[in-house]
């Protein structure tokens, strides 16, 4: 019976349509155990909008790894864009790609690896207002110059894919930086709803303010 009512979930999950989304973030937003707020006003020039790995492997129903709530999440990441567009705001773009020789442990637990070419190409549908960065791991800071174009910056707004690895990596790795992140529960997705509430659920307590993509409008100014 548990394992079946898993089953329904994900597949309400999968198959949300933009007022699904509405609904389940309300639900998501509310079922915070921590619904802490950075203070104070936060200022559109010192903000950077960071979307996550939104790539083909991740988007293209032919991939192996698609994750079809992913989908969902591209308008709410579109209008959030266009919103940082006209602020002429920062905004920066991850890909993961690793180049043979350098699968490290990502090869090994996966089996699998992302090499340069269509599958590792952001998705079209995706507006590309900004750089667009490799990364050969979760992480965006890991071996990239991502902290010098942060520079100036004090608030970070992540969106993108997977929301318990490379978007909590990164909301991680950014808070122990001192920035203040900010966390899209909206603009996030994963394999399974539970993953990505769970993920929420502990970012929450000690790391992002958990927000939705229009709240993200209102309390950046």
């Amino acid at each position: 019976m548990e394992r079946r009512k898993k089953e329904v979930d994900n597949m309400d999950y999968h198959s949300m349509d933009k007022e699904d989304l509405e609904k389940k973030t309300e639900e998501w937003l509310e079922g915070l155990p921590f619904k802490k707020r950075w203070p104070g006003k936060l200022k559109m020039e010192n903000t950077a909008l960071l979307i996550v790995d939104m790539q083909n492997y991740f988007l293209s129903p032919d991939s192996h790894a698609y994750i079809p709530a992913a989908e969902t999440i591209i308008e709410n990441l579109n209008h959030l864009i266009e919103h940082f567009t006209e602020s002429k705001s920062s905004i920066i773009y991850t890909r993961t790609v690793q180049e043979e020789g350098d699968e490290g442990v990502m090869g090994e637990w996966w089996n699998d690896i992302i090499r340069e070419g269509p599958e590792a190409k952001i998705d079209d549908r995706m507006e590309v207002n900004g750089e667009v960065m490799k990364k050969p791991r979760y992480s965006p800071f890991y071996r990239t110059d991502l902290e010098r174009k942060l520079e100036g910056i004090k608030n970070v707004v992540i969106g993108g894919v997977m929301t318990d690895m490379c978007c909590a990596t990164t909301a991680r790795d950014a808070f122990v930086r001192d920035y203040k992140v900010l966390f899209l529960a909206d603009g996030t997705a994963t394999s399974t709803e539970a993953t990505h509430t769970s993920t929420l659920k502990a970012l929450s307590n000690g790391i992002a303010e958990i927000i939705s993509c229009q709240r993200v409008k209102q309390r950046l100014r």
